[in-house]
């Protein structure tokens, strides 16, 4: 796991795709995988505390936070509730006109839904705000970059998006129902493909890129950026 910064009190990481953030034992994760990565650093020491102040997609790769005791998973739990924290996440998404006509990168659109979880399923859908278990979802995103795939002839975008809320899939969910998935999402629509491998599931071109939050013991400002995982293509500006 690349540890991108290490405090006492917590860690900055890029998760990997194809990795959940929590699981039942015996199921890889990120905290199971930092909890052994840190104890083979330390092995006459005790178990390493890793909690989950938030998670990311098993199809997801970027920027995470993770507390290394009970306070400052407290705190930035808190954070986290109170929409404290600014969360910018990079997606290639399949162009449509209400996404490719964005050439001014400066330019910003604000998308507000509900949207809930489907009972029994692992999805989500947009739905009205009247249905029972809808869940405001707010986002904004300017488009970046042209982006070309290889041996694809289809129009792709290059997209920030800044996250008011943090519902399930809410980018996804919310890019999907305009006629936009982020390429790869085969869940919410996408019919094109984005990296071939063994995966339990195939990951989608979104990544958490940068994160800034209030340091759990200073209080002070931080933030802090991930590199793209090595099979992102790179975009035509």
């Amino acid at each position: 796991m690349q540890i991108v910064f290490e405090h006492p009190w917590f860690l900055v990481i890029n998760k990997p795709t194809d990795l959940l953030t929590q699981a039942v034992e015996g199921i890889p994760s990120v905290q199971t995988t930092l909890v052994s990565q840190l104890f083979s650093q330390q092995p006459a020491g005790p178990t390493p505390f890793i909690g989950i102040p938030h998670r990311l997609d098993r199809v997801t790769t970027g920027v995470m936070v993770v507390a290394r005791n009970q306070r400052a998973l407290r705190r930035l739990s808190e954070q986290f509730a109170a929409r404290r924290v600014t969360k910018k996440y990079h997606a290639i998404v399949e162009s449509t006109d209400e996404v490719s006509v964005l050439e001014n990168s400066e330019k910003q659109i604000r998308w507000v839904d509900y949207l809930r979880k489907i009972p029994d399923e692992s999805r989500g859908e947009i739905c009205d705000a009247s249905i029972e278990g809808a869940r405001e979802a707010i986002l904004s995103f300017r488009k970046l970059a042209n982006q070309v795939l290889p041996d694809r002839a289809e129009r792709f975008s290059l997209v920030e998006i800044e996250l008011e809320t943090g519902r399930m899939h809410q980018i996804r969910l919310q890019f999907a129902s305009r006629g936009a998935p982020v390429v790869g999402d085969t869940l919410y629509g996408s019919r094109v493909p984005w990296i071939a491998g063994e995966f339990r599931q195939p990951p989608i071109a979104l990544h958490a890129r940068s994160l800034e939050f209030f340091h759990p013991q200073t209080a002070e400002k931080l933030f802090f950026e991930a590199d793209y995982p090595d099979f992102w293509p790179g975009t035509e500006l």
